[in-house]
């Protein structure tokens, strides 16, 4: 449901019940909390069965194998998820402060300030969004080598 509904709707929705200046907290939350949640459990999933059962015969209880070897060996699912909700965060925020005319510090608030005091002059738009556009665009890299390097490695 997440996944499939316009973010735009999220934003008037969380304008609506928290305010202006938490909603883009809020959407952030919601839209990328899927994201790391498959992670996780797709790097859990993709454990060996011969593991898990080494670790029943060594170590029994639930807290050593999960710090010890479920989570190191799912790392590479997690970053993937941390390195791809980020991009899509830093997108829906920016896009939330600008909706939402939050008073944050954040580049969508500086694309609504500099919108409304003089909307003929697109040029500070233009150069933050190319400084948003560099940043996705960063951590969209870094996604893509950890997923190239996860499926190598498999």
């Amino acid at each position: 449901l997440l996944k499939s509904a316009p973010t735009a709707i999220f934003v008037f929705v969380f304008l609506l019940y928290v305010g202006g200046t938490k909603a883009p907290i809020y959407i952030v939350i919601i839209l990328s909390f899927p994201i790391l949640y498959e992670a996780v459990i797709g790097g859990f999933n993709n454990i060996s069965p011969d593991i898990l059962k080494a670790i029943k015969v060594d170590r029994g209880g639930v807290i050593y194998p999960l710090i010890h070897v479920k989570i190191p060996l799912a790392m590479p699912y997690i970053l993937v998820g941390i390195a791809s909700s980020f991009a899509l965060s830093l997108k829906t925020e920016i896009m939330a402060e600008v909706i939402a005319g939050s008073t944050s510090p954040g580049l969508g608030n500086l694309i609504r300030i500099y919108r409304e005091s003089d909307p003929s002059d697109l040029a500070p738009i233009f150069a933050i969004a190319l400084m948003a556009i560099a940043v996705i665009l960063i951590f969209d890299l870094i996604s893509y080598l950890l997923k190239s390097k996860l499926i190598k490695d498999e």
